[in-house]
Protein backbone atom coordinates (compact mmCIF):
# COMPACT_ATOMS: atom_id res chain seq x y z
CA UNK A 1 0.00 0.00 0.00
CA UNK A 2 1.01 3.08 -1.09
CA UNK A 3 1.19 5.71 1.60
CA UNK A 4 0.31 9.52 1.06
CA UNK A 5 1.39 12.08 3.48
CA UNK A 6 -0.52 15.47 3.56
CA UNK A 7 1.71 18.39 4.51
CA UNK A 8 0.88 22.08 4.39
CA UNK A 9 3.36 25.14 4.88
CA UNK A 10 2.58 28.93 3.76
CA UNK A 11 4.89 30.61 0.97
CA UNK A 12 4.26 34.09 0.90
CA UNK A 13 1.09 34.74 3.33
CA UNK A 14 -0.45 31.99 1.39
CA UNK A 15 -1.10 29.09 3.06
CA UNK A 16 -0.79 25.66 1.03
CA UNK A 17 -1.79 21.87 1.62
CA UNK A 18 -0.85 18.85 -0.65
CA UNK A 19 -0.19 15.40 -0.44
CA UNK A 20 2.91 13.49 -1.20
CA UNK A 21 3.24 9.78 -2.19
CA UNK A 22 6.37 7.54 -3.85
CA UNK A 23 9.47 9.16 -4.79
CA UNK A 24 11.00 9.70 -8.52
CA UNK A 25 10.82 12.41 -10.99
CA UNK A 26 8.25 14.42 -9.72
CA UNK A 27 4.33 14.80 -10.94
CA UNK A 28 2.23 17.88 -10.03
CA UNK A 29 -1.55 17.13 -9.93
CA UNK A 30 -3.91 20.07 -10.32
CA UNK A 31 -7.74 19.66 -9.64
CA UNK A 32 -10.82 21.14 -10.92
CA UNK A 33 -14.33 22.10 -9.21
CA UNK A 34 -15.83 20.73 -6.52
CA UNK A 35 -12.65 18.75 -5.93
CA UNK A 36 -9.38 18.88 -3.98
CA UNK A 37 -6.66 16.49 -4.21
CA UNK A 38 -8.64 13.64 -3.71
CA UNK A 39 -9.77 14.13 -7.62
CA UNK A 40 -6.56 12.09 -8.22
CA UNK A 41 -6.69 9.22 -5.21
CA UNK A 42 -7.58 6.90 -7.94
CA UNK A 43 -4.09 7.50 -9.91
CA UNK A 44 -1.47 8.51 -7.13
CA UNK A 45 -1.22 5.11 -5.85
CA UNK A 46 0.23 3.74 -8.95
CA UNK A 47 2.09 6.97 -10.05
CA UNK A 48 4.25 6.93 -6.58
CA UNK A 49 5.30 3.60 -7.71
CA UNK A 50 7.73 5.33 -10.23
CA UNK A 51 6.86 9.25 -9.68
CA UNK A 52 7.08 11.86 -6.49
CA UNK A 53 3.65 12.52 -6.82
CA UNK A 54 2.98 15.94 -5.52
CA UNK A 55 -1.39 16.59 -5.19
CA UNK A 56 -2.32 19.94 -4.30
CA UNK A 57 -5.62 21.53 -3.49
CA UNK A 58 -5.82 24.75 -5.08
CA UNK A 59 -6.48 28.12 -3.45
CA UNK A 60 -9.74 28.43 -2.13
CA UNK A 61 -10.55 24.64 -1.76
CA UNK A 62 -9.90 21.74 0.71
CA UNK A 63 -7.11 22.94 3.36
CA UNK A 64 -5.75 25.79 1.23
CA UNK A 65 -5.43 29.33 2.13
CA UNK A 66 -9.24 31.06 1.16
CA UNK A 67 -8.08 35.00 1.98
CA UNK A 68 -9.79 37.17 -0.38
CA UNK A 69 -7.44 38.12 -3.06
CA UNK A 70 -6.74 38.02 -6.83
CA UNK A 71 -8.20 34.57 -8.01
CA UNK A 72 -7.46 34.83 -11.59
CA UNK A 73 -6.04 31.65 -13.12
CA UNK A 74 -2.73 33.91 -14.05
CA UNK A 75 -2.27 34.78 -10.58
CA UNK A 76 -3.00 31.33 -9.07
CA UNK A 77 -0.62 29.99 -11.17
CA UNK A 78 1.99 32.26 -10.47
CA UNK A 79 1.03 31.55 -6.25
CA UNK A 80 1.40 28.04 -6.74
CA UNK A 81 4.62 28.39 -8.59
CA UNK A 82 5.93 30.00 -5.81
CA UNK A 83 5.02 27.18 -3.44
CA UNK A 84 7.05 25.07 -6.54
CA UNK A 85 9.68 26.93 -5.98
CA UNK A 86 9.77 26.51 -2.17
CA UNK A 87 9.69 22.89 -2.48
CA UNK A 88 12.35 22.78 -4.69
CA UNK A 89 10.58 21.50 -7.75
CA UNK A 90 12.41 22.23 -10.34
CA UNK A 91 11.81 20.50 -13.79
CA UNK A 92 8.12 18.16 -13.25
CA UNK A 93 5.33 15.99 -15.44
CA UNK A 94 2.04 18.18 -14.65
CA UNK A 95 -1.68 16.93 -14.92
CA UNK A 96 -4.82 19.26 -14.56
CA UNK A 97 -8.65 18.49 -14.55
CA UNK A 98 -11.64 20.88 -15.42
CA UNK A 99 -10.57 24.23 -13.82
CA UNK A 100 -7.24 22.72 -12.42
CA UNK A 101 -6.17 23.07 -16.75
CA UNK A 102 -7.11 26.45 -16.59
CA UNK A 103 -4.67 26.83 -14.03
CA UNK A 104 -1.98 24.55 -15.58
CA UNK A 105 -2.38 26.29 -18.53
CA UNK A 106 -0.97 29.22 -17.00
CA UNK A 107 1.50 27.74 -14.69
CA UNK A 108 2.97 26.38 -18.34
CA UNK A 109 2.35 29.96 -19.64
CA UNK A 110 4.59 31.04 -16.98
CA UNK A 111 7.79 28.74 -17.03
CA UNK A 112 6.84 26.64 -20.16
CA UNK A 113 10.35 24.88 -20.34
CA UNK A 114 10.05 23.24 -16.88
CA UNK A 115 7.11 21.50 -17.57
CA UNK A 116 8.14 17.77 -19.19
CA UNK A 117 4.72 16.67 -20.33
CA UNK A 118 1.12 17.77 -19.48
CA UNK A 119 -2.15 15.48 -19.34
CA UNK A 120 -4.86 17.97 -20.01
CA UNK A 121 -8.40 17.00 -19.08
CA UNK A 122 -12.08 18.52 -19.79
CA UNK A 123 -11.76 21.45 -20.49
CA UNK A 124 -12.48 23.88 -23.51
CA UNK A 125 -9.53 25.38 -25.52
CA UNK A 126 -10.38 27.18 -28.76
CA UNK A 127 -13.87 26.34 -28.53
CA UNK A 128 -16.57 27.12 -25.67
CA UNK A 129 -20.18 27.95 -25.77
CA UNK A 130 -21.31 29.71 -22.37
CA UNK A 131 -25.10 27.77 -23.19
CA UNK A 132 -23.02 24.18 -22.75
CA UNK A 133 -22.13 26.07 -19.42
CA UNK A 134 -24.36 28.20 -17.79
CA UNK A 135 -23.31 28.18 -14.26
CA UNK A 136 -20.30 30.34 -15.20
CA UNK A 137 -22.59 33.28 -16.05
CA UNK A 138 -24.30 32.76 -13.50
CA UNK A 139 -21.54 32.56 -11.25
CA UNK A 140 -19.61 35.30 -12.40
CA UNK A 141 -22.50 37.93 -11.84
CA UNK A 142 -23.27 36.88 -8.88
CA UNK A 143 -20.95 35.01 -6.11
CA UNK A 144 -22.86 35.96 -2.90
CA UNK A 145 -25.96 33.76 -4.11
CA UNK A 146 -23.31 30.98 -5.43
CA UNK A 147 -21.87 31.01 -2.07
CA UNK A 148 -25.29 30.35 -0.58
CA UNK A 149 -25.51 27.51 -3.16
CA UNK A 150 -22.26 26.25 -2.14
CA UNK A 151 -22.83 26.73 1.38
CA UNK A 152 -25.39 23.52 1.13
CA UNK A 153 -22.71 21.44 0.39
CA UNK A 154 -24.21 17.94 0.49
CA UNK A 155 -26.44 18.94 -2.40
CA UNK A 156 -24.29 21.14 -4.37
CA UNK A 157 -21.74 18.10 -4.21
CA UNK A 158 -24.51 15.81 -5.81
CA UNK A 159 -26.19 18.13 -8.26
CA UNK A 160 -22.29 18.35 -9.74
CA UNK A 161 -21.74 14.80 -10.08
CA UNK A 162 -25.42 13.60 -10.79
CA UNK A 163 -25.58 16.38 -13.61
CA UNK A 164 -21.81 15.37 -15.37
CA UNK A 165 -21.46 11.97 -15.11
CA UNK A 166 -22.47 9.45 -17.37
CA UNK A 167 -25.56 7.31 -16.33
CA UNK A 168 -24.15 4.42 -14.32
CA UNK A 169 -20.21 6.08 -13.64
CA UNK A 170 -21.37 8.43 -11.18
CA UNK A 171 -18.79 7.74 -7.89
CA UNK A 172 -21.02 5.57 -4.94
CA UNK A 173 -21.84 6.93 -2.05
CA UNK A 174 -19.03 6.45 0.21
CA UNK A 175 -17.00 8.49 -2.74
CA UNK A 176 -19.41 11.98 -2.46
CA UNK A 177 -19.46 11.89 0.64
CA UNK A 178 -15.77 12.37 0.88
CA UNK A 179 -15.83 15.16 -1.73
CA UNK A 180 -18.63 16.63 0.55
CA UNK A 181 -16.21 16.78 3.28
CA UNK A 182 -13.40 18.26 1.53
CA UNK A 183 -15.62 20.82 -0.07
CA UNK A 184 -16.81 21.77 3.86
CA UNK A 185 -13.55 23.38 5.08
CA UNK A 186 -14.91 26.69 6.16
CA UNK A 187 -14.38 29.63 4.02
CA UNK A 188 -14.38 27.24 0.45
CA UNK A 189 -18.35 28.77 -0.07
CA UNK A 190 -16.94 31.94 0.65
CA UNK A 191 -13.38 31.40 -1.70
CA UNK A 192 -14.40 29.13 -4.91
CA UNK A 193 -16.95 31.87 -6.33
CA UNK A 194 -13.85 34.42 -6.69
CA UNK A 195 -12.84 32.17 -9.41
CA UNK A 196 -15.54 32.87 -11.18
CA UNK A 197 -15.56 36.44 -10.30
CA UNK A 198 -12.42 37.18 -11.49
CA UNK A 199 -12.71 35.75 -15.09
CA UNK A 200 -12.96 38.76 -16.75
CA UNK A 201 -10.00 40.09 -14.95
CA UNK A 202 -7.75 37.08 -16.67
CA UNK A 203 -5.18 37.34 -19.58
CA UNK A 204 -4.99 35.44 -22.77
CA UNK A 205 -2.66 32.05 -22.77
CA UNK A 206 -0.12 32.20 -25.35
CA UNK A 207 -0.66 28.36 -26.45
CA UNK A 208 2.60 28.50 -28.54
CA UNK A 209 4.59 27.60 -25.68
CA UNK A 210 3.28 24.17 -25.30
CA UNK A 211 5.56 22.78 -27.07
CA UNK A 212 6.55 20.01 -24.21
CA UNK A 213 4.47 16.23 -25.23
CA UNK A 214 0.74 16.89 -24.58
CA UNK A 215 -2.34 15.02 -23.96
CA UNK A 216 -5.91 15.82 -24.34
CA UNK A 217 -8.10 13.40 -22.54
CA UNK A 218 -12.05 14.31 -23.50
CA UNK A 219 -15.18 12.38 -21.83
CA UNK A 220 -16.97 11.60 -24.77
CA UNK A 221 -20.31 12.05 -22.90
CA UNK A 222 -19.58 15.36 -20.85
CA UNK A 223 -22.36 17.36 -21.05
CA UNK A 224 -20.46 20.58 -20.64
CA UNK A 225 -17.79 19.51 -22.91
CA UNK A 226 -19.29 18.46 -26.29
CA UNK A 227 -17.34 16.69 -28.47
CA UNK A 228 -16.35 20.04 -30.87
CA UNK A 229 -14.62 21.10 -28.00
CA UNK A 230 -11.99 18.56 -28.98
CA UNK A 231 -11.48 18.92 -33.08
CA UNK A 232 -9.43 21.14 -34.17
CA UNK A 233 -7.37 21.30 -30.74
CA UNK A 234 -4.25 20.10 -32.78
CA UNK A 235 -3.94 23.03 -34.40
CA UNK A 236 -3.55 25.26 -31.41
CA UNK A 237 -1.32 23.03 -29.02
CA UNK A 238 1.66 22.69 -31.24
CA UNK A 239 3.38 19.75 -28.78
CA UNK A 240 -0.06 18.06 -28.72
CA UNK A 241 0.41 13.90 -29.15
CA UNK A 242 -3.25 12.53 -28.93
CA UNK A 243 -6.63 13.76 -27.53
CA UNK A 244 -8.00 10.34 -25.73
CA UNK A 245 -11.56 9.91 -25.40
CA UNK A 246 -13.16 8.09 -22.88
CA UNK A 247 -16.17 6.48 -22.40
CA UNK A 248 -17.75 8.82 -19.65
CA UNK A 249 -18.95 12.11 -18.85
CA UNK A 250 -17.05 15.07 -17.39
CA UNK A 251 -15.08 13.69 -14.19
CA UNK A 252 -12.79 11.22 -16.10
CA UNK A 253 -10.27 10.21 -13.09
CA UNK A 254 -13.58 8.81 -10.91
CA UNK A 255 -15.56 7.81 -13.67
CA UNK A 256 -12.83 6.02 -15.85
CA UNK A 257 -10.33 4.95 -12.95
CA UNK A 258 -8.17 2.73 -14.25
CA UNK A 259 -8.08 4.04 -18.44
CA UNK A 260 -7.24 7.18 -16.70
CA UNK A 261 -4.47 5.69 -14.56
CA UNK A 262 -3.56 3.67 -17.76
CA UNK A 263 -3.26 6.56 -19.46
CA UNK A 264 -1.06 8.90 -17.47
CA UNK A 265 1.43 6.45 -16.55
CA UNK A 266 1.73 5.44 -20.69
CA UNK A 267 2.24 9.01 -21.84
CA UNK A 268 4.95 10.06 -18.29
CA UNK A 269 6.56 7.19 -20.01
CA UNK A 270 6.38 8.12 -23.50
CA UNK A 271 4.78 5.09 -24.62
CA UNK A 272 1.13 5.91 -25.15
CA UNK A 273 1.20 4.63 -28.68
CA UNK A 274 -1.29 5.23 -31.30
CA UNK A 275 -2.34 1.44 -31.51
CA UNK A 276 -3.30 1.30 -27.73
CA UNK A 277 -6.66 -0.27 -27.40
CA UNK A 278 -7.24 2.75 -25.32
CA UNK A 279 -7.32 5.39 -28.31
CA UNK A 280 -10.84 3.09 -29.95
CA UNK A 281 -13.32 6.08 -29.35
CA UNK A 282 -10.48 8.93 -30.62
CA UNK A 283 -10.41 6.62 -33.41
CA UNK A 284 -13.84 6.57 -34.04
CA UNK A 285 -14.29 10.52 -33.52
CA UNK A 286 -10.96 10.62 -36.42
CA UNK A 287 -9.21 12.69 -33.84
CA UNK A 288 -5.91 12.73 -33.68
CA UNK A 289 -3.69 10.03 -31.60
CA UNK A 290 0.00 10.77 -32.47
CA UNK A 291 1.81 12.99 -32.57
CA UNK A 292 0.49 15.77 -34.81
CA UNK A 293 4.08 17.43 -35.42
CA UNK A 294 6.88 16.01 -37.89
CA UNK A 295 9.70 14.09 -35.53
CA UNK A 296 12.77 16.56 -35.86
CA UNK A 297 14.93 13.87 -36.49
CA UNK A 298 14.92 10.64 -38.81
CA UNK A 299 14.85 7.42 -35.90
CA UNK A 300 14.45 4.03 -36.94
CA UNK A 301 16.08 0.59 -35.34
CA UNK A 302 16.44 -1.37 -38.61
CA UNK A 303 19.53 -2.03 -40.48
CA UNK A 304 17.90 0.32 -43.68
CA UNK A 305 17.07 3.83 -44.15
CA UNK A 306 13.62 4.77 -42.94
CA UNK A 307 13.07 7.95 -44.73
Amino acid sequence: MTEITHHSDTVNGLLWHWVEAGDGDPVVLLHGIPESWQCWKHQIPTLATQFKVYAFDLKGYGQSDKSEGDYTMGNVAAELIACLDHLGIERFRLAGHDWGVAVADNVINLIPDRVERYVRASLALHNYDPRNSLHHHFFSKNPEATTRLMRKTDAYIRVWFESSCKPGLVPSESEINEIVAEFSHPGTAEAVPRYFRDIPKGKPVDYSKFTMPVLYVHGEHDPRQPMEYARGMEEHLPGLEAILVLDCGHFVTRERPVEMTNAMMWFYNSLLGARVPLFERSKFHGLPTRPVKPLSQSWGVHAFKTD
